[in-house]
């Protein structure tokens, strides 16, 4: 049996790619695609979906405050909050009022397609760990180009201090690559 997705976000755009991306997965069925929190809250009581994919900024509401009357209306419904606002306080936030968790707008179709199919089993979302400040000038000079020397002079350590400090950082971003790192930190508009 598919997995029953429900959409909301305020862009069409957004919904009607969203839908599309969903729908051509053999193991997902898209039942609602709606803008508001009002027509999400009736999605929820009435479609009862697996997975609700949820907008933070909608017309009539936030969907974080929506999410402990989503859940509540439908306690077998798995939200995922789907945000450009991809801050771990965001997604603490989100994980309080009850989600699964929350995942970027700038995330990869696999991405999210994995989420969905892990929230749908009921298994909380991995949350990103807050960034020091240290890290995010790390993370800043990285996506600059920055080579180890030069980061070392702005940081006031040796070359070799930053190469630890970027291993660090690559595991706890879960980032394998230099390149996975400059991705992050674009995702942050650092």
């Amino acid at each position: 049996m598919p997995l029953r997705v429900a959409l909301v976000d305020d862009h069409t755009l957004i919904r009607d790619a969203l839908a599309a991306l969903l729908s051509a997965e053999e193991d997902i069925r898209v039942v609602a695609a709606v803008g508001s929190v009002a027509e999400a809250l009736c999605v929820a009581a009435h479609a009862a979906p697996d997975v609700l994919l949820l907008d933070i900024a909608l017309p009539d509401g936030t969907g974080l405050e929506a999410i402990s009357e989503i859940c509540r209306r439908s306690p077998s419904t798995h939200v995922i909050v789907l945000s450009m606002h991809a801050e771990p306080e965001h997604a603490a936030a989100a994980l309080e009022r009850g989600a699964c968790g929350l995942i970027s707008k700038d995330a990869s179709p696999e991405a999210l397609l994995a989420a969905v199919r892990r929230a749908a089993q009921g298994v909380p979302l991995p949350v990103e760990k807050p960034l020091t400040r240290r890290e995010r000038k790390l993370l800043t000079l990285i996506a600059g180009g920055a080579a180890n020397e030069e980061m070392g002079a702005v940081l006031g350590v040796r070359a070799k201090t930053v190469e630890a400090y970027v291993q660090r950082l690559m595991d706890k971003l879960a980032v394998h690559t230099r390149a996975g790192l400059v991705g992050y930190a674009r995702r942050l508009r650092l």
